[in-house]
């Protein structure tokens, strides 16, 4: 196992090497270098900090419609060869698969990776990072009398595909990810925050910290209200789990077999319809500049920039390679990162203009319901409010909630300025910006005395 991640050329070296000993029709390899380094605090004290270095090679071999599958971290000659063996064994003994697609061919056109922040993949430069944001949070803490807790993470990786077609591509990423919780010393009242970026420069983690430490201080004897659909201001990393959980459904073999929301007699789909409000604008765009994201697919394809929805109209839905060569239509990735635009204040700004409604900061738990309708669940957490004229008035006990991702599109009345942000619930490593977002209908089913 390598001391550290592997250089461009050490990947293309790596790969054509684990290539020449295929003797199956043909090979993919995907290799993944990367180095993770974390930060943990509780209780107002560091309590972990660790790094690790790995890099994995995944090996595919197939054979007619079979195919099988190895990975591997021994990157010597004899373990990668015995790894290539083992996945062209296993490819004899696996049923054959319809759905199976050769592999791409060389032509392919790529962008010029964007998401790679120099200073983000010095070790020494990070750790210190690391090191100043939670003794800020920590320090920050203190002075209020609060109890913090909080984990920081630094990524930086480089990747690699490349078949036996010929075809060759790599990419490298950054990405820093931190979250805190502030907690009064009796444990009653509770603020959170997180912050992401492709640049550990750019976390804003000051403003992370500030945050959480006005939530935790706001959020006293909170009121129980009824539960019932309320006026609902989403803060941008609730609103991004929301819109995370809608973009997962956009399979268009799911809408024209009938398994989706967005399935309508007869193959049909929703696609064009006017589902959301128009001012829903939501698109991926692997070149943005404060939300870069990767090049390439798991299966080598191109990412480009996609509407998934414009002007409240789906204008796209993914579509695998198999489903795209069955139904004649062109396959399209999923997203590589998720932008929502909004309008063009900042969600502090914007807060001060909004004239009432029920104030979360953030979701968590979110489970499926039904399918059919994208009826989710979940938990609110770390602070609900009522705001009054722009202001919070008082604190309010969290709920549970049964909404549909659709129906918080649907009743979009206004949104903040997009930033970069990261959901609670969902997959934090997709890079997103979010607006803070006011819909006019929310359903909360009960109330829950969680913090």
């Amino acid at each position: 196992m390598a001391n550290d991640i592997l250089s461009s050329d050490e990947l293309e070296t790596l790969a054509k090497k684990t290539l020449k000993y295929s003797k199956s029709e043909w090979c993919e390899v995907s290799i993944d270098s990367a180095r993770s380094s974390n930060l943990r605090y509780a209780a107002n004290t560091v309590t972990t900090s660790g790094s690790s270095v790995n890099t994995t090679v995944h090996i595919k071999c197939a054979n007619g419609k079979r195919a099988g599958s190895v990975t591997t971290n021994d990157l010597s000659d004899d373990g990668l060869s015995r790894a290539v063996a083992r996945a062209h064994e296993i490819s004899g003994l696996s049923p054959e698969n319809e759905e199976l697609m050769p592999p791409l061919d060389a032509k392919q056109e790529y962008l010029r990776s964007a998401q790679f922040d120099e200073s983000s993949s010095d070790p020494s430069y990070t750790a210190g990072e690391r090191a100043r944001i939670a003794n800020r949070a920590i320090s920050e803490a203190r002075a209020r009398k609060f109890i913090a807790a909080g984990f920081l993470e630094t990524i930086v990786s480089r990747t690699a595909f490349a078949n036996s077609k010929g075809l060759f591509v790599e990419d490298e990423k950054t990405r820093s990810t931190f979250s805190t919780t502030m907690r009064n010393d009796d444990g009653t009242s509770s603020g959170w925050n997180k912050r992401a970026s492709h640049a550990i420069a750019r976390l804003d983690a000051e403003r992370c910290i500030m945050r959480a430490a006005e939530k935790c201080a706001a959020w006293k004897s909170p009121s129980e209200l009824d539960p019932g659909v309320y006026r609902t201001i989403l803060e941008p990393s609730a609103a991004a789990d929301m819109v995370q959980q809608f973009m997962w459904s956009l399979d268009a073999r799911d809408a024209e077999e009938g398994r989706s929301p967005y399935s309508r007699p007869n193959g049909a789909t929703a696609l064009g319809e006017q589902l959301f409000s128009p001012k829903v604008h939501i698109y991926s765009d692997p070149n943005h500049p404060l939300a870069p994201a990767g090049v390439y697919t798991g299966e080598g394809m191109p990412t480009e920039h996609i509407d998934w929805v414009k002007d409240g109209k789906i204008e796209n839905f993914t579509r695998g390679r198999y489903w795209a060569q069955k139904t004649g239509k062109p396959a399209v990735p999923g997203p590589a990162n998720i932008i929502l635009e909004g309008g063009n204040q900042l969600p502090e700004d914007f807060l001060a203009n909004v004239s009432e409604g029920l104030l979360i900061t953030s979701f968590w738990y979110i489970r499926d319901v039904d399918t059919q309708t994208l009826l989710k669940t979940g938990l609110t957490r770390d602070g609900v409010y009522w705001v009054k004229n722009g202001e919070i008035k008082y604190a309010v006990m969290n709920f549970r909630w049964n909404e549909s991702p659709l129906n918080v599109l649907k009743n979009v009345e206004d949104m903040s300025r997009q930033v970069v942000t990261a959901p609670r619930d969902g997959d934090d490593d997709i890079q997103m910006m979010i607006p803070m977002m006011v819909v006019s209908g929310f359903n909360f089913s009960s109330v829950s005395d969680a913090v």
